[in-house]
């Protein structure tokens, strides 16, 4: 579980870099911060969504169609867009803290219930291959320990 979770977080670290350009370049060009922030992550979804199906979570949910994952991660994506933009708003708003500092915190904020909503739907195994994902986990860190 933990090297998902890293793998998560290198995979949203990359995103978070993806989304900050976006975010940054469109408002350097005159565009709403939240109309930016909305644009930004169309592109930073998409880019996680590939190196997430790919790398962090290669192999699991295979009973799944690549649409139905998409369609997925993306609903989830967007309730945490709605958080996200819901922080931002308050950041900037009422604590007045800078448009970029504030889309920083709101994307750290939402990045837990991100990992945990698309761990336990999007690429939830079947019941019955939970346990093998397990089982054969267990069985590679008690051969590499001995």
């Amino acid at each position: 579980m933990l090297k998902l979770v890293f793998k998560f977080a290198m995979v949203g670290l990359c995103g978070v870099g993806v989304n900050m350009m976006v975010f940054m370049g469109l408002t350097a060009l005159g565009a709403n911060y939240l109309l930016a922030a909305a644009c930004s992550f169309a592109v930073a979804v998409t880019n996680n969504f590939i190196w997430n199906v790919l790398w962090t979570f290669k192999g699991r949910a295979g009973d799944k169609s690549i649409q139905k994952k998409y369609v997925s991660f993306f609903v989830i994506s967007s309730v945490n867009l709605g958080v996200n933009l819901t922080i931002l708003q308050l950041l900037v708003g009422y604590v007045k803290v800078g448009e970029t500092l504030a889309q920083l915190i709101a994307i750290a904020m939402v990045s837990g219930l991100n990992f945990i909503l698309n761990y336990s739907i999007t690429f939830s195994q079947k019941r019955g291959n939970q346990g093998k994902e397990n089982q054969v986990a267990y069985e590679t860190d008690c051969n590499t320990n001995l």
